[in-house]
């Protein structure tokens, strides 16, 4: 259940946040995301219980073969401003796969959607997995400038303000 806040979601347009960590562990690098949303004024403080319990039930971690990619994602309702968080890690920490939770996957990079619409859910994942089944899609996200990564991205930053 959300905390009350006093902040509400907005209809601003969605920003794009890229981040380089050096975590160990899947555990570090999700509290390091949420310290940076939070500090952006991104999300709720019920984020990381919710985004962790929510991975914990539903694995985000995708083998695209060319690429290992994690798109941890929550509810609009713990999300105050829209956005793309794209977390470039030094080092691999373990997700679990989407499709076979028993499998585990060695992810350097992590998308995480900030959706406040409800009905740009379904839109916003199409958008970030296409981008993904580009082989050269990765190698783009993990070395990029955050400028380079915001004109790539556009179409994703796009389908999380649009409706379905």
């Amino acid at each position: 259940m959300p905390e009350s806040a006093p902040e509400e979601s907005t209809t601003e347009a969605p920003r794009l946040l890229v981040i380089d960590v050096d975590c160990p562990s899947t555990g570090e690098l999700f509290d390091a995301v949420n310290a940076r949303l939070l500090a952006e004024g991104a999300v709720r403080r019920s984020f990381l219980a919710a985004v962790s319990t929510r991975e914990e039930r539903y694995p985000t971690g995708l083998d695209f073969s060319h690429s290992r990619v994690a798109i941890p994602h929550i509810d609009p309702e713990h999300v105050i401003r829209p956005g793309l968080l794209v977390c470039r890690n030094a080092r691999s920490t373990v997700f679990r796969a989407m499709d076979d939770p028993e499998h585990h996957l060695d992810v350097r990079l992590s998308i995480w959607p900030l959706v406040t619409d409800p009905q740009n859910q379904t839109g916003m994942l199409a958008a970030v997995i296409s981008t993904l089944q580009d082989a050269a899609s990765a190698d783009r996200l993990l070395t990029w400038t955050p400028e380079d990564l915001e004109a790539y991205l556009t179409g994703v930053l796009a389908a999380i303000s649009a409706p379905d």
